[in-house]
């Protein structure tokens, strides 16, 4: 009978050890018009253990076709500073005569905020999905995804 329930207790321990710890890939995509620009949005986010570990969000905007030049030209500017801080990468590129696409990847086990604080100052928010390493699914869901939709 004791190696019965030794062997019920071992089994519930390694069920909620190995089944308990919440992880996998969520995919959320939001479509809009904002500003007479049409906008396509995609968030890959990581987590394990309910706790968010890398998220990659592509973004490709159909613009007039006289700010495409303009805009990658910023947004590779931008995107070299955020380059330096470790955890991130920004691309932008031109996609075609009227769109535009940027990926930003953040890589939360490797982030240093310190770092991102120190380099944005007045432009570091402190509501962002970048502003914490320690950030549940639910609380990036709920600060980040609103308006996704998500499967």
């Amino acid at each position: 009978m004791k190696k019965y329930v030794m062997s019920i207790v071992v089994l519930m321990i390694l069920t909620c050890i190995t089944g308990c710890g919440n992880s996998g890939t969520l995919t959320c995509t939001k479509t809009e018009t904002k500003d007479g620009n049409n906008i396509e949005d995609t968030m890959i986010v990581t987590y394990k253990n309910n706790k968010v570990i890398k998220v990659e969000e592509t973004n490709i905007t159909e613009m007039d076709k006289d700010m495409v030049d303009m805009t990658v030209s910023f947004g590779t500017a931008f995107s070299s500073q955020l380059n330096e801080v470790k955890g991130f990468n920004a691309v932008y590129s031109k996609e075609s005569d009227t769109k535009v696409k940027y990926v930003i990847t953040v890589n939360y086990e490797e982030l240093d905020l310190e770092q991102l604080k120190s380099k944005f100052e007045t432009d570091f928010k402190e509501v962002s999905f970048y502003s914490s390493k320690d950030m549940t699914l639910d609380n990036f869901k709920e600060n980040n995804l609103s308006d996704y939709t998500c499967k």
